[in-house]
């Protein structure tokens, strides 16, 4: 089949989608399996509850889920590539792996997609991804140890252990720039200097902190886990990660000033075994503004869906990264810069770690 011809198939099959979100059974000759690499956990679980099941209801396709941490599934995926043997299908990519790993994602036909323009908000569909869920990496504390009013407000106060004593948990999940801006933020580097990052500064200031740091955290589950069990009363955590936690009673406060913007895309793996079912997923997914806002409210983490965003009571939209009050504070990534850099960086941070 030549190029012209596959892109049509895949074309037409996902106009097939209505924008409702089902699809006529039988019409389109999708594959029977779709494979979905995440962090797994509580996140896999909300996907599957609101997207996952009712994707294979409408097509008949199983959706087959795998965890893994960041940085172990970007090296497989490599490994898939360069050995020609792609096992999966979509994996979860920041804005900086879309420049970066673009040699082995596909190149997304937004016209296969219809949807995304449609039904998501402006930019969803990118060249090499598609918008998923929006938050931030920021500060979490206990507040039985530090009530709310007398919590760290910034990463320099977070750096404070003499004014805030006690355990730290920060992450290293394979997003080394995050704790690394957060470093130079607490150094006093202004949010809109921070790139080009001087990394030697950063990794004096980590320095400081490191002997603190009682987990270095690798998923985002773990990260909930030793919130809970009070093994750590600060942590550098994931926004929908911590509001989770706070939602389900633990003892536990959001700070959004200086939060890091965590934006997370749906990419595709070139040469990816189910193009069919990938495109019909990705088309799905931006339909049903109720599932979104159910997702939201479990995970906490805006998604792409417009409809969702413009349903959600402003009781929610408090907590959201979106809300004007939050928004504020977010600092913004120079994309570019950290997708040239990443791979040096992450060698350094697994250096530095290590010893």
């Amino acid at each position: 089949m030549t190029t012209r011809a596959y892109w049509g198939v895949v074309l037409g099959v996902a106009l097939l989608i209505l924008v409702g979100g089902q699809l006529t059974h039988g019409q389109a000759n999708l594959e029977r399996e779709l494979v979905v690499v995440t962090t797994g956990g509580a996140f896999e679980k909300a996907l599957k509850e609101n997207f996952y099941d009712a994707f294979s209801k409408a097509t008949g396709v199983v959706v087959r889920p795998v965890s893994a941490t960041v940085a172990e599934a970007w090296a497989k995926a490599r490994a898939m590539y360069d050995a020609g043997s792609v096992e999966w299908d979509i994996l979860s990519a920041s804005p900086a792996d879309l420049i970066a790993r673009r040699d082995i994602l596909l190149r997304l036909d937004c016209r296969a997609i219809p949807n995304a323009a449609t039904l998501g908000i402006p930019g969803t569909c990118q060249e090499h991804g598609l918008l998923r869920t929006i938050g931030a990496d920021m500060i979490a504390y206990n507040t039985q140890k530090f009530p709310t009013g007398r919590h760290p407000h910034t990463w320099a106060e977070f750096w404070d252990v003499q004014k805030f004593p006690g355990p730290r948990s920060m992450p290293t999940a394979g997003n080394a720039w995050e704790p690394l801006a957060a470093a130079l933020l607490a150094d006093g580097v202004p949010s809109d200097k921070l790139f080009p990052m001087d990394l030697d500064r950063a990794f004096r200031k980590m320095d400081q902190i490191k002997p603190h740091v009682r987990v270095w955290w690798r998923t985002g589950d773990q990260s909930q886990q030793i919130i809970r069990d009070g093994e750590v009363v600060l942590a550098m955590m994931w926004s929908g990660r911590a509001f989770s936690l706070k939602n389900a009673g633990v003892p536990v406060g959001v700070e959004w000033n200086q939060g890091i913007e965590n934006i997370a895309y749906w990419a595709v793996l070139r040469a990816a075994p189910h193009p069919k079912a990938v495109y019909a997923f990705l088309n799905f997914f931006m339909t049903r503004p109720e599932a979104h806002r159910a997702f939201s409210r479990e995970i906490v983490y805006d998604t792409s869906n417009r409809q969702a965003l413009e349903l959600m009571p402003e009781a929610e939209r408090r907590t959201s990264v979106i809300s004007e009050a939050n928004l504020k504070g977010i600092v913004k990534f120079d994309w570019a810069w950290v997708a040239a850099n990443q791979d040096r960086i992450l060698q350094r941070w697994n250096a530095w770690l290590a010893r």
